[in-house]
């Protein structure tokens, strides 16, 4: 028995369609694309992600969002399971150039991800099915294309695999440490303190090196479960003269047997019928170049002992925007395939913008029967456009058995419940006096304001921590920040603070409603992008912002200012290689500038080598020896003046974070009226930090991070995060008397770890200061002269989704109460077992982290 089940379809949340096929054993073998968002659809069903064996990417790879749920979904498999990941593909070349693409951010030892190129063969997963790679080349005019030389193409396809070599490389032995060997074979993978990190500091050879102007072929494949022998009749053997024994085991293995008289028995004698299973189709028609050649290809219908005589039973048809699939010509391919058949067609006209996330959206509603004004619901939307007979559209969890009876869809699973509903169900019952409310947040300013600052408005798109879970979603921040134009009226610009894995699909589920008209009103109004550092959990959602706000700008000539790490120019400059082949994106608007531009200590960068001196070095053995480092040149008064113009800021500092290399906080001073401005700092990952609370002195609003519970101390240390009761007290120590929290941990689900009150404040910093002593890193030890105490500090825990006016940050606290019951069980005696629990895995905890503690300090050694 076999399952194929929809893990997504094209929403706002995930931009193609990714299917899981599931085996005898419980493997799990992925088809389709992996947009960003799948990994938190996976984790959201409860698929086992140690069950996940290849991806079979089908189609052609020319979007990001295409693959961009890949690198958070191997990072997450890689730190689970210490293993690495196949990943099958029309191309190795493409794949390739794109995972090299990511080594600025992914990187794991002894856990690669394997790029392999499909042939005509089959390609057998296992015993129990088999996966026949069908490739179609699209129709082009004679002479469009160019390909590179083989000489060419061959040396950059082997630069890139040196630089991904550095990306996943394998752990030395002890002997292989203590070798004095100079030289380095190509083909290993070799951890080397020299090498460490070089393969940031190496640019990738030109894209046009490996593929030329050639389009790719798309990739699709026929599925075939492989027939199970039928039972042995052990009395019809015993007729012909087969003795028991080693002949019977011969003949269920198909071996022919000669009895005791002479004669020969065959296994078809003694064996009953083999079980057989229909065949599935994966076909992906990117756009209608691709059309008439996928349609007309005679390896759809082969058949011979390898491909198996048995028929069709389900096809899914993934078609690009510009395919027709109500065509005649496509209309007779549909034909030839047996009238019983399947066909699930994924199509954007056909596809409903359902909700994804479930178990989040129910969170949320319930917080907006608590606080209205500061949620919008998830925008949904249920397209009119019925899909055409003899298609069944795709859907998220849609599900198909397979077994010997043939192909049975099972759609139990798929959720079509309405806001009201689930509002009614789940809200209801722990908050009986709830009202429903599908009331927008406004984006126009605020009614009766006695200051522009009133009208800031921030927005925590994402408040996770490290990967995409199922209440909270990685980490994004929206800032909309008020001004007077010329003619006296208050409009907005928007700033972004970090973009996780999937932060536009947070943006469209939050301003999608009325056709997306607060959507577009955000992305003319965004003019600056911040990137606090380059760890995959704040950074996968920006190449698809930027490629959004191009699209949604491309009637301006509005720039965007990013403000990044320097390495991420270089990463961006190389993506968008591939995405603008097929593409025409106008890549002179973006203003890059760099974190260390703007922080008052010069800092330095490694130089950039390219591909040939790279491969020069690497294969003599002289890698990452004499690299020169280069001092970091402020911003030019010239690029400064046109930032000021375009994003109102009369002040923006950097300074490095405590978290990892090329890690920054940020504060910046916009300029609201002639009489006011407005300064918000942003702490990105960091330990509370003396720096940062210098340059964030008497800002308006701190938005930091707050990983850890403080009972989790020695983790926070450990992996340079801020906890809780330490994030209030740079607020107090930056005299900044508006806080807001966010990068929650996972483990804090939808539960929220508030200080409810100053006496509780109080003890926490005691015990925090006596536990951390005099450590560097003990911020409770600074002076706290003019400090505002917590009392009158406004203090506002981040939701995803959620949005709050300057005004309102302190109005969550009288909520406090109501918020925690959410998380309570509705029967006592299960509360009863949850607190217990959470009883033992504290004192877990505490032996634990003073374990830790005592290796820290060297007690004992």
């Amino acid at each position: 028995m076999f399952y194929v089940t929809t893990v997504c379809h094209r929403t706002s949340d995930s931009r193609h369609p990714l299917l899981v096929l599931t085996n005898r054993d419980g493997n799990r073998f992925f088809f389709g694309k992996v947009p960003e968002g799948s990994q938190r659809a996976l984790n959201e069903n409860g698929f086992r992600m140690s069950k996940v064996k290849s991806i079979f990417l089908t189609g052609t790879l020319t979007l990001w969002s295409e693959i961009g749920g890949i690198p958070g979904l191997f990072l997450t498999i890689s730190d689970a399971m210490s293993r690495g990941l196949d990943v099958f593909v029309a191309s190795d070349a493409v794949l390739k150039y794109i995972v090299a693409t990511w080594r600025y951010f992914v990187h794991r030892r002894d856990c690669p991800i394997n790029v392999i190129a499909t042939s005509n063969k089959a390609v057998v997963a296992d015993a129990s099915c088999a996966f026949f790679p069908v490739h179609i080349s699209p129709q082009l005019v004679p002479g469009e294309t160019t390909q590179p030389s083989e000489n060419v193409a061959s040396r950059a396809l082997a630069q890139v695999e040196k630089l991904m070599s550095l990306m996943f490389p394998t752990s030395l032995t002890a002997e292989e440490n203590s070798s004095s060997r100079k030289t380095v074979d190509s083909s290993r993978k070799l951890v080397d303190s020299n090498y460490a990190g070089m393969q940031t500091h190496t640019h990738l050879p030109p894209l046009e090196n490996l593929l030329g102007s050639a389009p790719q072929s798309s990739l699709n494949y026929i599925i075939r479960f492989l027939p199970t022998r039928g039972k042995f009749n052990a009395v019809r053997a015993k007729e012909l003269g087969i003795a028991p024994g080693k002949d019977y085991k011969r003949l269920t293995t198909g071996e022919l047997v000669v009895n005791s008289n002479g004669e020969t028995v065959h296994p078809h004698q003694v064996m009953g019928e083999s079980k057989t299973f229909r065949k599935i189709a994966v076909i992906d028609i990117p756009d209608e170049r691709y059309l008439e050649n996928t349609i007309t290809s005679p390896e759809w219908f082969k058949q011979n002992e390898e491909r198996g005589l048995e028929l069709y039973g389900l096809v899914y048809h993934f078609l690009g925007a510009d395919v027709d699939c109500q065509l005649d010509a496509y209309a007779r391919f549909i034909e030839k395939f047996p009238s019983d058949c399947i066909h699930v067609v994924d199509h954007h006209s056909f596809a409903e913008d359902a909700l994804v996330f479930k178990t989040s959206g129910i969170h949320l509603l319930k917080l907006k029967a608590i606080m209205n004004n500061n949620y919008n619901l998830p925008h949904t939307a249920k397209l009119p456009l019925a899909c055409p007979s003899p298609f069944v559209k795709l859907h998220a969890l849609q599900s198909f058995k397979i077994d010997i009876s043939g192909i049975a869809p099972d759609d139990s699973a798929v959720q079509n419940d309405d806001w009201r509903l689930l509002f009614d169900k789940h809200v209801k019952t722990v908050l009986p006096d709830a009202q429903f409310s599908a009331d927008l947040v406004p984006l126009t300013p605020v009614q009766n304001a006695r200051s522009l600052k009133e009208h800031v408005q921030i927005v925590t798109l994402g408040t996770g921590s490290a990967i995409p879970a199922i209440y909270r979603n990685v980490l994004s921040n929206l800032v909309r920040v008020p001004y007077v134009d010329s003619s006296g009226e208050i409009k907005f610009r928007a700033i972004l603070l970090d973009g996780g894995e999937n932060t536009p699909g947070q943006l469209l589920r939050t301003y999608g409603h009325e056709n997306q008209k607060q959507l577009r009103q955000i992305f003319y109004e965004l003019c600056l992008v911040f990137l606090s550092h380059l760890h995959a959990d704040h950074n996968l959602g920006l190449v698809s912002l930027i490629t959004a706000w191009l699209d949604h700008n491309a009637q301006n000539d509005r720039k965007l200012y990013l403000v990044v790490p320097y390495q991420y120019e270089d990463f961006l400059r190389e993506w968008y290689q591939l995405e603008n082949r097929g593409r025409v994106a106008d890549f002179g608007r973006i203003c890059f500038i760099r974190c260390g531009q703007l922080s008052r200590v010069q800092g330095s960068e490694v130089n950039t080598m390219d591909a040939e001196t790279f491969e020069r070095q690497f294969d003599s053995g002289e890698l990452g020896k004499g690299l020169p480092k280069v001092l970091v040149q402020p911003l030019s008064n010239a690029v400064w003046s046109q930032m000021k113009n375009d994003t109102n800021l009369v002040d923006i500092e950097t300074c490095n974070a405590i978290h990892c290399t090329w890690a920054y906080s940020v504060s910046m001073k916009f300029q609201l009226s002639k009489q006011e401005t407005f300064k918000i700092s942003f702490s990105g990952d960091t330990r509370p930090n003396s720096w940062f609370v210098d340059i964030g002195t008497n800002s308006d609003v701190l938005i930091h991070e707050a990983s850890l519970d403080d009972v989790n101390i020695e983790e926070a240390i450990e992996k340079r995060h801020t906890t809780v009761a330490e994030a209030v007290r740079v607020s107090q120590l930056m005299r900044c008397r508006k806080l807001v929290l966010t990068h929650f941990s996972t483990r804090f689900s939808e539960e929220s770890n508030f200080i409810m009150s100053a006496e509780e404040y109080a003890a926490l910093s005691l015990q925090l200061n006596e536990y951390l002593g005099t450590s560097r890193q003990n911020i409770f030890t600074h002076p706290a002269d003019d400090a505002p105490l917590f009392d009158e500090l406004d203090i506002c825990y981040a939701y995803d989704m959620m949005s709050v006016r300057y005004n309102e940050i302190g109005e969550q606290k009288q909520h406090f109460k109501a918020i925690r019951a959410l998380s309570l069980a509705q029967d006592s005696k299960e509360q009863m077992r949850k607190d217990e629990k959470k009883v033992r895995l504290q004192l877990k905890l505490f032996e634990k982290r003073d374990a830790k503690r005592q290796q820290r300090l060297g007690v004992g050694q």
